[in-house]
């Protein structure tokens, strides 16, 4: 029974029905969407002042702070974040922009950009304060990272100081030195063509997973080190040969990225098209949600799954994690949304009958 529930494919249902619980609470208690913003928000700030939790520091003005969340938080926090704007709450809307830019992980600021346009293109959008109100977040946002990256020493400073008045033999706070940026002609190199490499072996080796039936259980190759031996064992399509790979250049790739080919390289074709295809009634539902309700706050999560499902190639979030949590709930918002919508027109074709009658 425990390696059952410690199973992927269990853990990926629990975590996808826990969203549709969340997406009870909120439809209960919108609120409570907005309480758990501010406090992740809260916590990601004190995280970036202090040093606590998982932070990485690459220069005096490039940082990044998770609290204990990890860095998916960044894309969850877009659902929240959108969702303030359609539901003209700036005061909210401010302190998630500023969350999502000190948490800084790039791939989160992309989708959470892709998001924002999203909501300039939908028709008939009754919401003329939307450009200002997005311009003030970001002003904010900006505005409040240069100050906190700067003052950040001084405030570890001072609570250690506190710390100290109190009793305290050891510092409470240490300024993380981890996450070197990188120097000149060295940054294309680690920023570009190492992480494009590293996506595009482990989209192949995924690729050939998926087609060879897939890896579900224990076979699944979970690390790096199996997934460097499996890969350098199979010699997939001969890659090794004709690009010279080692078993290093197999371990610095460490796991599948691609969300989709992850989950084929697991569960096999058969799966990934039942599960892609699941995903793409969704997205179809969630396009037509937004062309019929534009301006609505639910909108957001409609805006949210379908830039995920489509854009977010390169966080394998179709696994148990905060994403999936997230997508679940935003998907059950598209459903639930879709199911009363048709259910109000064939009320109201209804009427028209019995008034014609």
């Amino acid at each position: 029974m425990p390696q059952i529930i410690e199973s992927n494919a269990v853990q990926m249902l629990l975590v996808s029905f826990a969203g549709v619980i969340a997406y009870g609470f909120y439809n209960f208690r919108p609120w409570l969407l907005a309480f758990a913003g501010v406090v992740v928000a809260v916590l990601i700030h004190f995280s970036f002042l202090f040093d606590v939790g998982e932070v990485y520091s690459y220069s005096d003005f490039y940082k990044r702070a998770f609290w204990y969340f990890g860095d998916d938080v960044t894309t969850c926090l877009a659902a929240a974040y959108i969702w303030s704007l359609l539901s003209r709450r700036p005061k909210l809307g401010c302190a998630l922009a500023t969350a999502i830019l000190l948490s800084g992980g790039r791939i989160g600021v992309i989708l959470v950009i892709i998001q924002i346009g999203l909501l300039y293109f939908r028709p008939n959008l009754n919401y003329r304060g939307l450009f200002k109100t997005v311009a003030l977040t970001i002003a904010t946002a900006v505005s409040v990272y240069y100050f906190s990256v700067i003052v950040s020493p001084t405030m570890i400073s001072v609570g250690n100081e506190v710390g100290y008045q109190l009793g305290s033999n050891e510092p409470w706070f240490q300024k993380t030195t981890n996450g070197a940026d990188c120097i000149s002609d060295k940054c294309f190199e680690y920023k570009v063509k190492r992480p494009l490499r590293i996506r595009v072996y482990g989209a192949i080796a995924g690729l050939w997973m998926t087609l060879d039936g897939g890896y579900p259980g224990s076979r699944f190759p979970n690390t790096p080190e199996k997934l460097a031996d499996l890969m350098t064992e199979a010699n997939p399509w001969g890659l090794n040969d004709r690009l010279g790979l080692t078993r290093q250049d197999w371990l610095m790739v460490g796991t599948i990225q691609s969300p989709y080919l992850q989950f084929g390289a697991g569960y096999g074709p058969f799966f990934l098209i039942a599960a892609m295809s699941i995903i793409s009634l969704i997205c179809v539902v969630g396009f037509r949600n937004l062309v019929a309700q534009p301006g609505e706050s639910g909108s957001a999560f409609a805006i949210f799954f379908v830039v995920n499902a489509i854009f977010n190639q390169t966080q394998a979030w179709l696994l148990p994690g905060p994403i999936l949590f997230v997508m679940a709930l935003c998907g059950t918002n598209i459903m639930v949304q879709a199911f009363l919508t048709g259910k109000r027109s064939g009320n109201q074709a209804q009427s028209i009958v019995v008034a014609n009658s």
